[in-house]
């Protein structure tokens, strides 16, 4: 039944009409008879249709509804159409449940039939479809087909009329079947983004002479490219083979495919040179795709030959030898020449610019040398020069500022030399400017200034002189600027400071793919900096030598992602190791959106503004290593987001502010400040008790000449002062033998412990600084554990007792000698940690108290080993129930709605305690199914919260990947920023809950290919497809189409009344579907709070 429509398409469907009259919007008649009926894009909308009502057009020929918001269609009913029937499309209708296998042969007469983009699944019969001879076009992509492809379709005799053929973007298993071949005339076949496995068939393409479309990309194909294409070449247009295992050699028949426009043999393994004479031939090629393969040898000068060529993309691969000077007049068309991640050798060549369209060249990661030819300047199309990590030498050539269309100039660690060029900054359009580790000389221009779309300016490591141009200032666009490791000096702008507005910034910088390279040790110098990494394979980045000397990790990797900020200031600013002096402009607490700012290894002087303290979204300030005095301003007790500061190495002076983050940080970080006090330094007082004792020392000296009397009163004091000394030294003694005699057990039982059947390893050495984690107070006591009862109750840490093994640690099951079942989670080992700060975070962690999170019962430690034992969930985790490793409470395989659903209420429940019922909120940082567990009553119970920001508050070195989240959980802002919000925690249960409705992990190569399970999502609903993402185990049967065999009204009835059932629960489905969706909103501020979540699931009715 129709209940929308917004174009009042229908307005003129009135009952006393004829169909066939002009008012009826769609219908089309013969002779009084409605023959056609297109109502296709027409925004109706409908809970469900019925093709019942078309059953009695006997001359119905035509019937388009495509693209509408049909919420479900039962796929059975399709066999209620009639047999008439020539022309049915259903695109994006909601079609759902089996393809019924009858439906073909009882329609003989179809010519079209697109049933794409809809949630039909194989057919249950055994028998499957067979197409019928006059079928033209079909296409069944996107939808929910698995199992081989003959057990959707069968075709046993030549079917000389079908031309299209689409089965993409299915689950289909399997080889390619033969009996394609006999589709004689087909132009085009795609079962591209399927599983389908084992070669090519030789015979496919032999008979298929027609064919002009072919694309088996993103399967798991093997096997060699046929040798015989050439039998199908003769009117070939477009071959797509990417993301496959395919391997061997290119073909020499290739170049029979002489009307070839595409070529795409991305991402595989083939190997061997590529054949020279193909390109000879191939005059009508327009993009060829060879990037991520093994292809060896020299790059072919043959390229010249074609003509036609916009795109050529070599990239991650083996060719060696220099790059070929002539390829141009010839390939006159080219607009992008990518060859980053191979061997090429030798200069530039200068005839490059011959390419008069060149849009983008990338030689980033080869051997070029020599200079950088100043012909390129000619190229007035160009827009990307990208040759990071190269021998380049000499000048940057001024005559590149004739390319007034440049937007990336990335020329980082090569042998360039000499001062920038003003003529640069003549290019308006510049968006990335990286010129780091270089020996480039001089200084920064002022021109700079003229750059209104420059996004990142990254400059570090060279040689660069003079004073930092507060024309930069005037960049309006910049947000990433890296000038550490220079000879800078003078005072640091205060214009860098400037805020623009609220407008929000696009992209850093747009149509770019970048990978963040964070440092978190000390053998390189500044934060990091961004790398252009398109087309090259991430594991290269371990093979760079100097990264690989580096401690580093990579951050992010991936498209770049619209900036979240909603000021337009700075983000990243690093004057780190220059010779700055003065103060640290006050203007720098104008920048709202700054993230990361490095001051460290100058020579400021002055206190720190304490207009820092409003930067909210600060996560590492570094000004260690200069001469700044004063006071911390109390306002840095506004940082809630600050993970690491470093101001050691200064003159700094008073207490440490004890509110907020700071007096949680490792006390290295404020080393070498005397007159710096508070935790987690030594306490104020005692620092002014040793000037009192100097005091008291000198007056002492007056005392010389007291009388007899007061000397032997002070000898009897004297005296037994020495025996209560004598009588604390032994009681202290025998304290330390206790204290040493049990260490002594432990270590004993520890090293007997290692030499057994333990599952994991221990460590007893000295422990190192610790730090801890504010949270308020709650009402729980700990009980301290002796680590001799958790070795007995987990028979010593046996691989039988371990549970589980996580980005925390590893978990084990133990039961206690008063009976009740624990957890026992073993930490990751740290590099920094201690007793008192060890217990003072487990007492405040161990009393946090809620329905909905997994309690802290106690804790041990021995050496450098910390145990925590939490409450025993005898369900496990969600990721194991969800994904089919446990069983639920009743023993079933699967979850139902209801336990779903209250599993969603429980885990938000949970969150939302964290967020808003604790002193100071904690931020979980990574909420995924594996921390979501279940008690016996099947509750949802969220784990390891507060173990994020402990453990970066312990260990600063851990990767990254630790701190932020899991992947397929972190929100999109993370992958540019330094710290965890809110927000992002609720990005991340958003992900959860999307698990449980769909059943599919948050990231599946072969569900998702290159996207994820949120981006895969939101791209479903977009067409309209909700039901579609619905995990078809949660729908109920009918929609599945298990029906039983009834007479046809008692069947029709008893289908009527489960539909209206049925709809109801999938409307409810379709409503949690879009909680989910804001949750996981590209745009933090669009998300909704814990508190509105868990309101908004409460109106689903959850059963408790």
């Amino acid at each position: 039944m129709i209940h929308s429509d917004p174009n009042n398409v229908l307005s003129g469907w009135l009952p006393a009409h004829n169909p066939c009259s002009s008012s009826w919007f769609g219908v089309t008649c013969y002779l009084g008879r409605v023959t056609q009926l297109d109502l296709t894009s027409a925004a109706l909308a409908a809970d469900s249709i019925s093709f019942d009502t078309f059953s009695s057009l006997e001359l119905l020929s035509s019937l388009k509804l495509s693209s509408n918001n049909f919420t479900l269609t039962n796929s059975t009913s399709l066999l209620r159409l009639p047999p008439s029937l020539q022309h049915l499309h259903l695109h994006s209708t909601g079609l759902t449940g089996p393809f019924p296998s009858s439906f073909l042969t009882s329609h003989p007469n179809l010519l079209q039939l697109d049933l794409s983009h809809n949630n039909l699944t194989t057919p249950t019969a055994e028998s499957s479809s067979f197409i019928p001879s006059s079928l033209q076009f079909l296409d069944l992509s996107d939808n929910n087909f698995t199992g081989p492809i003959t057990s959707l379709l069968q075709i046993t005799s030549p079917t000389p009329s079908l031309i299209h053929m689409d089965l993409s973007k299915n689950h289909l298993v399997g080889t390619i079947p033969t009996f394609i071949s006999n589709c004689t005339s087909l132009q085009t076949l795609n079962l591209s983004f399927n599983l389908l496995s084992s070669s090519i068939p030789p015979s496919l393409l032999a008979q298929l002479r027609a064919l002009q479309h072919l694309d088996l990309s993103h399967n798991h194909l093997t096997g060699w490219i046929p040798s015989d294409l050439h039998e199908a070449c003769g009117s070939l247009l477009e071959i797509k083979l990417s993301f496959n295992n395919i391997s061997g050699s290119i073909p020499d028949s290739l170049s029979s495919c002489s009307y070839l426009q595409l070529l795409d043999l991305s991402t595989n393994n083939i190997s061997g040179p590529f054949p020279d004479s193909i390109l000879q031939t191939l005059g009508s090629l327009e993009t060829l795709l060879l990037s991520s393969n093994l292809i060896s040898g020299q790059f072919p000068p043959s390229l010249s030959y074609c003509k036609n060529l916009k795109v050529a993309d070599f990239s991650s691969n083996r060719f060696s030898g220099t790059f070929p000077p002539d390829i141009c007049p010839g390939a006159s068309s080219l607009q992008e020449l990518r060859l980053p991640d191979n061997l090429i050798s030798g200069p530039i060549p200068a005839q490059l610019s011959r390419c008069s369209k060149l849009k983008a060249i990338d030689f980033s990661l080869n051997y070029l040398n020599g200079s950088i030819p100043p012909e390129l300047g000619d190229l007035e199309n160009l827009e990307q020069v990208i040759a990071w990590f190269n021998g380049l030498e000499g000048g940057i050539p001024p005559e590149l500022g004739k390319c007034r269309n440049l937007k990336d100039l990335i020329l980082n660690n090569n042998h360039l030399s000499g001062p920038i060029p003003v003529e640069l900054f003549g290019c308006s359009n510049l968006e990335w400017i990286s010129l780091t580790s270089n020996e480039i000389s001089g200084q920064i221009p002022n021109q700079v200034g003229l750059l209104p779309r420059l996004a990142v300016l990254q400059l570090a490591n060279n040689s660069l002189s003079g004073e930092i141009p507060p024309e930069l200032g005037n960049c309006s666009s910049l947000v990433w600027l890296d000038l550490n490791s220079n000879k800078l000096t003078g005072e640091i702008p205060p214009r860098l400071g400037r805020q623009l507005g609220s407008k929000a910034l696009t992209a850093i910088p747009s149509g770019s793919t970048i990978v963040f390279v964070r440092n978190v040790g000390n053998s390189c110098k500044g934060v990091g900096g961004l790398l252009e990494f398109a087309g090259i394979r991430p594991e290269r980045l371990l093979q760079i030598p100097t990264l690989k000397s580096c401690d580093f990790t990579r951050l992010y990797s991936g498209p770049v992602l619209s900036l979240f900020t909603q000021y337009q200031t700075l983000e990243y600013l690093d004057l780190s190791y220059n010779e700055l002096r003065g103060k640290i402009p006050d203007e720098f607490g104008n920048m709202m959106a700054l993230q990361v700012l490095e001051l460290s290894h100058n020579r400021l002087s002055g206190e720190i503004p304490a207009s820092l303290g409003q930067l909210k979204n600060l996560g590492v300030f570094d000004a260690s290593h200069n001469r700044l005095q004063g006071e911390i301003p109390d306002s840095f007790s506004n940082l809630s987001f600050l993970v690491q500061i470093d101001l050691s190495n200064n003159e700094l002076t008073g207490q440490i502010p004890q509110l907020g983050q700071l007096s949680t940080l490792p006390a290295t970080q404020y080393a070498n400040n005397p007159g710096l006090c508070g935790v987690p330094l030594p306490e104020c007082r005692l620092i002014m008790s040793s000037s009192s004792n100097q005091d008291a020392a000198s007056r002492g000296a007056s005392r010389r000449s007291s009388s007899k009397a007061s000397t032997w009163a002070n000898s009897v004091v004297l005296g037994v002062l020495i025996s209560v000394a004598s009588v604390c030294i032994l009681v202290v003694w025998a304290i330390a033998m206790r204290v040493r005699h049990k260490e002594a057990q432990e270590a004993k039982m520890l090293q007997s412990l290692q030499a057994s059947h333990a599952a994991t390893t221990w460590k007893i050495e000295k422990e190192k600084e610790p730090l801890s984690i504010n949270v308020a107070t709650f009402q729980r006591n700990l009980r301290k554990l002796k680590f001799s009862q958790l070795i007995e109750a987990t028979n010593g840490f046996s691989g039988e007792s371990m549970i589980g093994c996580g980005g925390f640690g590893e978990v084990f099951k133990a039961t206690l000698k008063d009976g009740s079942c624990v957890a026992i989670k073993k930490l990751i080992r740290l590099s920094c940690q201690g007793d008192r700060e060890f217990m003072a975070e487990m007492e405040t962690l161990g009393k946090i108290k809620h329905r909905n999170l997994v309690p802290l019962l106690g804790y041990c430690k021995v050496g450098e080993e910390r145990l925590l034992v939490y409450e025993y969930m005898p369900f496990g985790s969600l990721e194991e129930v969800l994904h089919g490793r446990r069983h639920t409470k009743g023993g079933a395989d699967v979850l139902t709605w209801e336990e779903r659903k209250k599993i969603a209420r429980g885990a938000a429940k949970g969150l939302c305690f964290l967020h808003h019922n604790c002193i100071p909120h904690i931020i979980h940082r990574d909420m995924k199914s594996s921390n979501v567990l279940l008690d016996k009553e099947m509750e949802a119970r969220v784990s390891d919260f507060g173990m994020a920001r402990l453990i970066s508050a312990l260990d600063t070195h851990l990767s990254v990947s630790t701190l932020a989240g899991t992947p397929g959980y972190v929100p999109p802002e993370y992958y540019q920023s330094f710290r965890c919000t809110a927000k992002g925690d609720v990005y991340s249960l958003g992900v959860v809950l999307l698990e449980l409705v769909t059943g599919k992990r948050p990231t599946d190569k072969e569900d998702f290919g290159d996207t994820n399970l949120v981006g895969w999502v939101k791209m479903m609903v977009r067409q309209g497809k909700q039901i579609e993402v619905i995990d078809p185990d949660l729908l109920p049967t009918q929609v599945r189409g298990s029906k039983d065999n009834h007479d046809h009204q008692q069947q029709q009835e008893e289908e009527e009344d489960e539909e209206k059932e049925a709809g109801e629960e999938v409307k409810e489905m379709v409503r949690y579907l879009e909680i989910t969706l804001q949750c996981v909103d590209d745009f933090p501020s669009k998300r909704p709070n814990m508190l509105q979540v868990v309101a908004m699931l409460r109106e689903l009715n959850i059963t408790s």
